[in-house]
């Protein structure tokens, strides 16, 4: 809702008039130079067929058992058929955290193995999603080189440089 007042006031000319926009509608009197006007945005053609479709999608799940025998049969198979997919998937999902949990903690941490590590992303598509069918990755090199740097800058400090004059000594380095 907005509230719109003129800007100036009211004459008898018939000029148009200036409308400030108004928002909060507290600050309201009721007034004539003052009037209230409510901001109609119409609903495009699309929310109405989309609409239409749901309640008669309800309406038509309402009166399956007056269905022909055929036709029940087919809608059974088809949302038992849904149900079997989406248990599977989520199996799927179960199965793959059960994997990993194994292969992480047999290795202490070192490999992470995914099965079908993309199949929860949004932004593929379906045969990108089973691509590729697994991933292993080596966590060991990474805490490999973080004790190695660890040991570098421990044995700096006991030295007394630190990490600048590092820098600073390899770059004259290069620059020779």
């Amino acid at each position: 809702m907005l509230l719109f007042t003129e800007s100036s006031k009211p004459k008898k000319s018939k000029k148009p008039l200036k409308f400030d926009v108004i928002i909060d509608a507290g600050e309201f009197l009721d007034s004539p130079e003052q009037f209230y006007m409510w901001k109609y945005s119409p609903m495009g053609i699309w929310a109405y067929i989309i609409g239409g479709g749901l309640l008669l999608g309800v309406i038509a799940m309402a009166l399956v058992p007056v269905w022909p025998g055929e036709a029940q049969i087919a809608f059974q198979y088809i949302t038992n058929g849904s149900g079997v997919i989406v248990g599977v998937f989520f199996a799927l999902l179960i199965v793959r955290l059960i994997l990993f949990v194994l292969v992480w903690a047999f290795s202490k941490g070192i490999y992470h193995f995914w099965l079908l590590p993309n199949i929860n992303e949004d932004k593929l598509g379906i045969i990108e999603t089973f691509k590729p069918l697994y991933s292993l990755d080596n966590y060991y090199e990474e805490k490999e080189k973080k004790e190695h740097r660890k040991k570098r800058r421990e044995a700096r400090e006991r030295e007394g440089i630190s990490g600048s004059e590092v820098t600073s000594a390899t770059e004259d380095k290069k620059t020779i």
